[in-house]
């Protein structure tokens, strides 16, 4: 079965290029799903800051990601040692490009003040969670590359 699906997936692309993007944005799915519920929770339950909310929730999805990696990237020879600190490396150089862009996005550019909970939730509605996953899937982007031409190359 897995031979016939790699046969007619090699008409379109490499074979082992598909199967890392599959799994990649299986893990990136799993990650930003972390990320939007941790932020959601962090953000309206816990009442934290916006910035307080979103580098939480980018705690618990990096850490889902970096355990889902092994299967995006599973020829590489890269020890897990090094490819944990490229990987966290990288991925607070993009934490840091993130939380800069909803704090720009949300707090500067808008002008939101998200300090009164309940205001927030009348007169924005879901749009910070709106943000925080377009900020989120620009994140797995730039972190697929990142991690294929330089966290897991060989």
């Amino acid at each position: 079965m897995i031979e016939s699906l790699n046969a007619f997936i090699a008409h379109v692309m490499d074979p082992e290029l598909f199967w890392q993007l599959f799994w990649y944005v299986i893990a990136g799915g799993c990650a930003t799903l972390v990320s939007q519920v941790g932020y959601s929770v962090f953000f309206r339950k816990f009442r934290m800051s916006n910035v307080w909310a979103k580098t939480l929730s980018w705690i618990a999805a990096a850490t889902t990601a970096f355990v889902m990696m092994p299967l995006a990237f599973r020829n590489s020879e890269t020890p897990m040692g090094d490819a944990a600190w490229k990987f966290y490396g990288a991925r607070i150089a993009t934490a840091v490009l993130t939380v800069v862009m909803m704090w720009g996005l949300m707090d500067k550019w808008l002008k939101w003040d998200l300090t009164d909970k309940e205001r927030v939730k009348k007169e924005y509605g879901y749009w910070p969670e709106v943000i925080n996953l377009a900020v989120t899937i620009l994140e797995n982007l730039i972190n697929f590359f990142v991690a294929k031409f330089w966290i897991f190359c060989d």
